[in-house]
């Protein structure tokens, strides 16, 4: 699945039709949205292991970030994103997995990462290798939608099959963290 209402035709980022850059500073530091780098800490990346089906590395990822981020029991946050999984895979072409919801009752945007050395069959799309995990929350409040979008087109389009090759090059959560940071700030 590719996103294209994320994309020109000439293949860069481009705003959702009707979209504008927020009129507030970001108190990520990104003029044009949230940065995934700024949501994530040495805690919220992992490497995922072998043998493991989407789902339970989308839960494993989730039960790490209500830990960290202490959102509670995780069940309610699960039981969002594979609802929502079963009616589209957020599975891109490029190896990226971007299972993300908007949720009641949260205060600020949440994610968490993870890379998946040897790749996962994606379940709707066999022929895809899932090879990086994105997992995140937004704040159902309708002035966070932009936000949310932003962060959508951002990892989407930051990561690519070049950069993912990158980033399972990197040895600690800090370089992985830095490796993202720096390219969103390029």
């Amino acid at each position: 699945m590719t996103l294209g209402w994320f994309r020109k035709k000439d293949g860069k980022a481009a705003a959702p039709s009707g979209s504008s850059k927020p009129s507030s500073p970001n108190p990520t530091g990104s003029s044009n949205g949230i940065r995934l780098g700024n949501l994530l800490s040495d805690e919220l990346v992992l490497w995922l292991p072998a043998g493991k089906s989407k789902d339970q590395l989308i839960e494993l990822l989730i039960e790490r970030l209500c830990k960290i981020k202490k959102l509670g029991e995780s069940k309610r946050l699960l039981s969002k994103i594979l609802e929502r999984e079963q009616g589209m895979s957020t599975t891109l072409d490029t190896g990226l997995s971007i299972p993300h919801a908007r949720i009641e009752g949260l205060d600020s945007i949440s994610a968490v990462f993870g890379l998946i050395p040897q790749g996962l069959a994606d379940p709707k799309q066999p022929d895809i290798v899932i090879r990086a995990m994105c997992v995140f929350f937004t704040p159902m409040r309708q002035e966070m939608f932009q936000q949310h979008l932003y962060l959508l087109r951002g990892v989407s389009a930051l990561f690519q099959p070049a950069f993912i090759d990158d980033l399972l090059k990197k040895k600690t959560p800090g370089e992985v963290i830095a490796y993202i940071e720096g390219r969103e700030s390029a």
